[in-house]
């Protein structure tokens, strides 16, 4: 290795160590707060979120696939898909509230059970130093229903898995580029 690439690696991993500060998750009475930075620029982040040729690549828990029926990323419309995971398939349907490309989602999302289970969800993709802070806000209806959520399919720890799914993938799409 030459020295400036050895400069180089250790001033990118000391820039890069304050980073770690955005990585959180908190519980706030109905609503869990994800925050994730992502080595990537927004514009890629806001393709792997929105374009269902991407998204099935990373989205659900560990374990879990995806088929989409049907996805336009515009208010008023509609993405209809199935997660596979666990023994069965779990339909599911989002209904995009706002959408402000590349910088805002937000959408309501339901499933084929109770309306209880239903929720809000608003992501925000901010440009941080070159990287996309990811911030996913998912609002419930109770926080009751957050805690059964989490009894009967492990909802908490699958919403982090997903992410790290999501953060992998974008890994692997960057260093394919380079």
């Amino acid at each position: 290795m030459t020295h400036w690439k050895a400069t180089w690696l250790k001033f990118k991993k000391r820039k890069n160590s304050g980073m770690e500060k955005y990585n959180t998750f908190k519980q706030e009475e109905n609503i869990l707060i994800h925050t994730r930075i992502l080595d990537a620029p927004r514009e890629l982040v806001w393709e792997v979120w929105t374009n269902p040729e991407h998204i099935k690549e990373w989205w659900g828990p560990n374990g879990f696939s995806l088929t989409t029926k049907s996805m336009n990323a515009e208010p008023g419309k509609i993405w209809e898909f199935i997660m596979h995971g666990m023994g069965r398939d779990w339909d599911n349907k989002i209904e995009y509230v706002e959408v402000k490309k590349p910088s805002l989602l937000s959408y309501k999302h339901s499933g084929a059970e109770s309306e209880d289970y239903n929720f809000t969800v608003l992501v925000l993709f901010t440009e941080v130093e070159g990287k996309t802070l990811l911030t996913m806000k998912s609002i419930f209806k109770s926080k009751a229903i957050i805690e059964e959520l989490n009894r009967r399919v492990n909802a908490i720890e699958g919403g982090k898995q997903t992410l790290n799914r999501l953060e992998n993938y974008i890994k692997t799409l960057v260093n394919n580029k380079t």
